[in-house]
């Protein structure tokens, strides 16, 4: 299904269970509607109402994370599924702790969420610095950025820059509601050292560690879809 929202264009998969809780499932940077497949298509089996949710691939140059953060908002009151269980993945957790530090949501779970502070080694920052002292001068920036900015439309990279550099750290003590965090061993996208971070700057949450990387939630399917399951419908 397709719907416009605060002017752009989302995908969507719902299943109805009347007035049973919703999950809201929203997915990383680059995915859509089969990031979240697994899980969704499990959860829909539970007699909860779902919702699987895929950003716009393309958005106002001026958006911000609170940007894409205000259009899930706005999509889930036109939906009439204020108040959900969210789990978001990596860009998708982004939005999940904004909403959540907003009070919009019932329950958390955050799995390889991005949005914290990293720590760069000494080689990540003269990276930095001579990416800057490039762009500064007018000369080409190719061999810099990740995977997901090169493959951008050039529209859309200031969009991805000021998303990568939102921190959201100060919004943890404002999370109040019961939070699961599930993260990879090895994820190396948003290191076990962000989850700890996360474990300590929300109160009423629970870390487990599994095996696999940035996507621990696939590479650990079962266990993810057993400890959602159980956390949902307690």
């Amino acid at each position: 299904m397709q719907t416009t929202v605060n002017g752009v264009t989302c995908e969507y998969q719902a299943v109805k269970a009347g007035d049973a809780d919703t999950i809201l499932f929203l997915h990383g940077w680059g995915g859509d509607l089969n990031s979240f497949a697994g899980a969704y298509s499990a959860a829909a089996e539970w007699g909860v109402n779902c919702i699987n949710f895929a950003f716009p691939k393309t958005v106002p140059e001026s958006w911000s994370v609170y940007d894409y953060a205000a259009c899930v908002r706005t999509f889930l009151i036109e939906v009439g599924a204020e108040n959900p269980i969210i789990v978001g993945h990596s860009f998708g957790g982004r939005i999940a702790l904004i909403l959540a530090a907003q009070g919009l949501c019932k329950k958390l779970v955050l799995t390889d969420a991005a949005g914290l502070k990293p720590r760069f080694s000494l080689r990540k920052k003269l990276k930095i610095a001579a990416y800057h002292r490039r762009a500064k001068c007018g000369k080409p920036l190719d061999g810099f950025g990740s995977v997901d900015y090169n493959n951008l439309d050039p529209k859309m990279r200031a969009v991805f820059v000021r998303i990568v550099n939102a921190r959201l750290d100060r919004l943890l003590p404002f999370i109040k509601c019961k939070t699961l965090i599930f993260w990879g061993k090895d994820d190396r996208d948003t290191p076990p050292y962000m989850a700890k971070r996360l474990r300590r700057g929300i109160k009423n949450s629970e870390l487990v560690f599994a095996d696999g990387g940035h996507y621990a939630y696939v590479d650990s399917h079962f266990e993810f879809v057993n400890l959602l399951k159980s956390f949902v419908l307690d």
